[in-house]
């Protein structure tokens, strides 16, 4: 947990990163020593936060879902909308119901039951994991399929069973392609460091960076860039003279004053700037929030959240892809459960 209110409340309200390291076999094993290393993305569970959840699942680059179901009641409207959630972006689910100790077997039968539905209902054929075989059945189907597995934190009960099935799973992001498309950072946190200046955090999204090479910073709200000299590149507290697509890194940049304010998570470095735009046009699926919306209508403004940018927007037209003819003129509204192409101004 990164903030005293979470430690105080025991939720979790901002995604945290946690890894874990498997040996060939998948057994638990020190990271450093690991055969391969998992890194899990701890999202909120709470509805206050789910908009840190929506965040967290755009700029992570998430290959897989894991959504956690207490075993001892009833789905949550929140597990809901985080199963839509991760449907409507396309992520693959797994299913893990935990606190299966202790828990009557006709509560846990009507659990699975009521999930089972959940998942058919995104279009996904559950599928109960209790061996190792069956990992081997579902490890490359998880575009048609849904693990569901049990486990118990407090007796270990098919713990190893859930790190084999994660070790498992196949890599769904090859950032290795993007190596020779041109440099693309993704700027997540903005940073200044006595003594080191400005200090730009992110993710290489494509292409790679090479000691000596400058980078533009922006978009800025003129649409133009900030050319900057690279003053030393860091990943994991280890400097380095050469970056590419797949890497989290740290660059300093050797800014004045004035342009260090203008620094925002959410820009980009390129090595050639690109023009930017302030409209998209998007495919969306409507789900219902804590807010209780119930229409959105034109001209109704939201935070749309597009990998690491998270910008308010305005809707200015939209059309029904439902193949549903919807009204014209002020009467035309998409209601919770639609899926619409819309077009966005950003503001």
């Amino acid at each position: 947990m990164k903030f005293q209110h979470e430690l105080e409340t025991g939720r979790t309200t901002s995604p945290a990163a946690h890894l874990a390291g498997f040996d060939e076999n998948g057994n638990y094993s020190i990271v450093k020593d690991a055969h391969r290393v998992v890194t899990f993305l701890d999202m909120a569970g709470h509805e206050k936060y789910f908009k840190s959840v929506v965040g967290g699942v755009a700029s992570g680059m998430v290959d897989y879902a894991l959504v956690l179901v207490n075993a001892r009641q009833d789905p949550t409207h929140m597990t809901v909308n985080h199963i839509n959630l991760a449907s409507s972006l396309g992520i693959p689910i797994v299913v893990v119901f935990t606190k299966i100790d202790g828990c009557p077997s006709d509560v846990l039968k009507n659990t699975k039951k009521l999930v089972t539905q959940l998942v058919k209902s995104v279009g996904k054929a559950p599928f109960a994991v209790r061996t190792e075989k069956d990992i081997d059945t579902v490890a490359y189907k998880l575009d048609s399929l849904a693990p569901l597995v049990s486990v118990s934190s407090v007796t270990g009960e098919w713990l190893p069973l859930l790190g084999k099935l994660l070790v498992s799973l196949p890599k769904r992001r090859h950032h290795s392609k993007k190596v020779n498309r041109p440099f693309e950072f993704l700027i997540n946190d903005v940073l200044n460091v006595p003594g080191i200046g400005s200090v730009v955090i992110g993710f290489v999204n494509a292409g790679q960076w090479r000691k000596g090479e400058n980078v533009h910073v922006g978009p800025l709200s003129d649409g133009s860039y900030i050319k900057s000299v690279v003053k030393s590149v860091q990943i994991e507290r280890n400097e380095v003279a050469h970056v590419w697509a797949g890497q989290t890194a740290a660059f300093a940049l050797s800014l004045t004053k004035a342009n260090r304010k203008r620094l925002r998570k959410g820009m980009v470095l390129l090595k050639k700037p690109v023009p930017a735009t302030r409209s998209i046009t998007a495919e969306i699926c409507f789900l219902r929030g804590r807010e209780g919306t119930t229409v959105i209508k034109g001209r109704y403004e939201t935070m749309v959240h597009i990998l690491h940018v998270k910008q308010i927007a305005r809707v200015i037209d939209f059309s029904s892809l439902d193949n549903e003819k919807l009204p014209s003129g002020e009467d035309s509204v998409l209601r919770p459960g639609d899926r619409a192409t819309v077009r966005l101004q950003f503001l």
